[in-house]
């Protein structure tokens, strides 16, 4: 039984087809153009053979007219070639501007442009991962999807092209005459008519059935792919390496791989496919040699000459083979239109966040003032608020502590500041005005952010930094050297010009995890954006390398507005306010010396309990640094 889910209409089908083609031709458009013209000459091809070759027949079997025959061979011969040249030509345009390979190319360069351009909501939805999975196991399982779209247009062309040819070559030479008079032949190409027909009803319901077992394996399919892909690169990734031996994941690892790459459902599919195309070929030399027998039956009596035999029974056999292939073709091109939907779905995803188109203004003398006013967030799909009654302001060159234990809400209220989600009430503003109102791509580049899941990429170093190909060479230095990377930087084999891991190239240069969140913070640096946010980057340093990198950025970032968030209470001990998030809430707001004041504050209650773990034996009280 099928999934529910991917039953469609055929209304419904139609319309994904129609979606799958114009993306097709949006990608590729002198794809279909050259797949005609290219169908056009590979079917004229046959047909102009053996249309001369049934009038060199008929010429050596009757008058033997030596220029005809000379005529005809030489009319074979030279258009034959002619069209050889002329598909040659076209194949090389198809392989080099409008092949599989390009096509391939444009598909996933549309799933990378819509991956950076949607929602960033999208990003974090499982639906939308699912999504995503599933367009992977059809284009990489199956080749189902978009990709089919490229390869059956091109075989159905060549058969409709060919069935066309054929039915003009049986009427260009008059269809036999020995038939009219002959009850048995009459009765006989009646029983074929029949056949063909039967033939044609019996290969839809063979090609409904083909599209059902599809659907059923590739659905069994999608979960347990999503396991193997995402544990084949598990398996990969240096970082797994310890985990697998010290815990023995190898048996467990071994199961989710089999289970996902269990051939028996595709073996059974293609026995499934073998005897479909049995029965095709059989009804074709059925067909074609009943074809034979009665145009050979009709020769025999005088009424036909041979070459009109060939001629006959060539242009049936190309008729019933093409008819054949081309119902098939379209029937798989109409069960593909499910394995289409996942694309349109990506692709139409809605726009959550709401698109100002008020320019950003330039900031006053001191900086932008940000401010969250009775700000409250729950993500999408959850009941429960992430974030709940913020009201906090962001005061202009200041430097903000946001401190709180896991869950407490701080990444939340850096990405509402972002604008990678909007508030579900309350309002953030910056100036005075709704951020909402501004244009999203202006306001975003406000912001130098340093997530605690930070992304670096197997590229060139400088390009890590810049996040560009082109860079200030003079620029990028002073800022790795801000962040506390240019040591490390002296001892890499190629400079700013060194790969970072060994990804794509043997010879890239592995850094630490420390290492790499000095980069991370010296890209934040090279944006040179009016605010700074330091979301817990610094995670993988000790307390007191976290603390240096913290002042030293301190001492770096300039007149700029700066946002600490840290589980160590100590690395911010420089900033002049602090603002202690718990479930959700800003329970305290003020300096690290008025905080501390409190004694029965959260804030001070956490400063004890970590700063006990930093003191020192003889007790005196004062934390490490």
């Amino acid at each position: 039984m099928t999934d529910k889910k991917s039953k469609l209409s055929f209304r419904e089908s139609l319309g994904l087809l129609g979606f799958g083609f114009k993306t097709a031709h949006n990608l590729l458009p002198a794809y279909y153009p050259c797949v005609v013209l290219r169908s056009l000459v590979t079917a004229a091809q046959p047909v102009l053979v053996l249309f001369f070759s049934a009038r060199i027949l008929n010429e050596l079997t009757g008058a033997g007219d030596r220029n005809r025959i000379i005529l005809y061979a030489s009319l074979t011969v030279g258009l034959t070639f002619a069209l050889s040249v002329i598909k040659a030509f076209i194949i090389r345009e198809i392989e080099t501007h409008a092949g599989r390979e390009q096509a391939l190319k444009r598909l996933h360069m549309l799933q990378a442009e819509r991956f950076a351009t949607m929602d960033f909501s999208h990003t974090e939805d499982s639906s939308v991962s699912e999504i995503l999975a599933r367009m992977d196991i059809h284009a990489r399982g199956s080749s189902r999807g978009m990709i089919k779209m490229f390869i059956a247009p091109d075989e159905a062309s060549n058969s409709l092209f060919t069935m066309i040819f054929a039915v003009i070559l049986l009427l260009a030479g008059g269809l036999p005459a020995a038939a009219d008079s002959d009850s048995a032949s009459i009765w006989a190409s009646a029983a074929l008519g029949v056949l063909f027909v039967a033939g044609i009803i019996i290969g839809l319901h063979l090609q409904t059935r083909e599209k059902n077992i599809m659907l059923k394996i590739v659905n069994q399919a999608s979960e347990t792919n999503t396991l193997a892909n995402y544990y084949s690169n598990y398996i990969d990734a240096d970082q797994a390496a310890k985990d697998l031996r010290i815990y023995g994941q190898k048996r467990l690892l071994r199961g989710i791989l089999e289970k996902s790459f269990d051939a028996r459902p595709w073996i059974s599919f293609m026995f499934f496919e073998g005897k479909v195309s049995s029965f095709r070929m059989g009804m074709l030399a059925v067909i074609s040699g009943g074809v034979y027998l009665l145009t050979g039956y009709g020769a025999l009596g005088g009424a036909i000459p041979v070459g009109e035999v060939v001629r006959t029974v060539g242009a049936v056999s190309m008729l019933a083979a093409a008819t054949g292939a081309l119902i098939s073709q379209l029937g798989v091109l109409f069960n593909n239109a499910p394995f289409i939907k996942p694309m349109r779905d990506y692709l139409n995803l809605p726009d959550i966040l709401h698109k100002g188109a008020k320019p950003v203004p330039p900031p006053d003398a001191r900086g932008y003032r940000f401010e969250f006013r009775n700000v409250s967030f729950k993500y999408p799909g959850s009941e429960d608020y992430a974030l709940r009654d913020l009201n906090l302001s962001l005061i202009p060159g200041e430097r903000l502590a946001i401190v709180g234990l896991n869950g407490s809400g701080k990444t939340t209220m850096v990405k509402l500041l972002c604008r990678l989600y909007d508030p579900t009430e309350g309002e953030i503003l910056l100036d005075g005005v709704n951020i909402k109102e501004f244009d999203y791509e202006q306001y975003t580049a406000l912001f130098s952010v340093v997530f605690q899941d930070f992304m670096l990429f197997p590229l060139w170093l400088s390009q890590n930094i810049a996040a560009n190909t082109e860079y200030d060479e003079q620029r990028l230095r002073e800022c790795i050297e801000n962040a506390g990377f240019a040591g490390r930087l002296d001892t890499m084999p190629e400079g700013l010009d060194t790969i970072l891991y060994k990804n794509f190239d043997e010879n890239g240069t592995q850094v630490s995890g420390g290492e790499a969140q000095k980069l991370a913070l010296a890209r934040a640096l090279y944006k040179n954006a009016p605010v700074v946010i330091l979301d817990e980057p610094t995670a993988a340093l000790d307390p007191i390398a976290e603390y240096e990198v913290y002042t030293t950025f301190d001492n770096t970032i300039g007149d700029k507005t700066v946002v600490f968030i840290s589980h160590r209470l100590s690395s911010c001990r420089f900033c002049q306010r602090v603002a202690v998030f718990e479930g959700g809430r800003l329970i305290q707001l003020g300096s690290h010396e008025k905080l501390l004041a409190e004694a029965d504050g959260r804030y001070h209650e956490l400063w004890e309990a970590q700063a006990s773990h930093y003191r020192d034996e003889t007790g005196n009280g004062g934390a490490v640094e």
